[in-house]
């Protein structure tokens, strides 16, 4: 498992001193966070919870449920959280495409770090089940990066 999954895992489990660590790490190398692997597993996790069930709806609500379980989640932009889930699903709705284009990087990657930590936690995944879900994402990120 590369630094940019470990770093991923350590936040989903709130393991802070792994994180502490990577983050520290991150910066001496000059590097910031590695949002790859959260979009990633974000557009693994969306569709594992989501499948081919494309119902605005459900989303509204997922969002909500996020806001009301994350200790910070009225922080989470509810427009921008749905947006992103919706354009991860491949739906084609009204203002989707513009209100992701007025994010940038840091903004996208925060959101759906908060969305993902949400999916994650409700799957209640094992050890070698969260291992293997951070994996699958390392490989697509992998499979990406030698693409470009």
């Amino acid at each position: 498992m590369h630094d940019n999954t470990r770093f991923l895992k350590a936040m989903l489990q709130q393991d802070w001193d792994s994180y502490d660590a990577l983050v520290a790490e991150f910066e001496r190398q000059g590097k910031g966070t590695p949002a790859a692997i959260i979009g990633f597993a974000f557009n693994l996790a969306v569709h594992r919870r989501f499948g081919q069930n494309k119902d605005l709806d459900d989303i509204i609500r997922f969002v909500a449920e996020t806001r009301t379980f994350l200790s910070e989640g009225r922080d989470l932009p509810a427009k921008e959280a749905e947006a992103l889930t919706c354009a991860t699903l491949d739906m084609d709705l009204p203002g989707v495409a513009e209100t992701i284009d007025r994010l940038d990087v840091g903004t996208i990657t925060e959101i759906e770090g908060q969305l993902l930590f949400k999916l994650v936690s409700d799957e209640n995944l094992s050890q070698q089940e969260l291992d293997d879900f951070l994996l699958q994402a390392e490989a697509l990120a992998e499979q990406w990066q030698n693409q470009t």
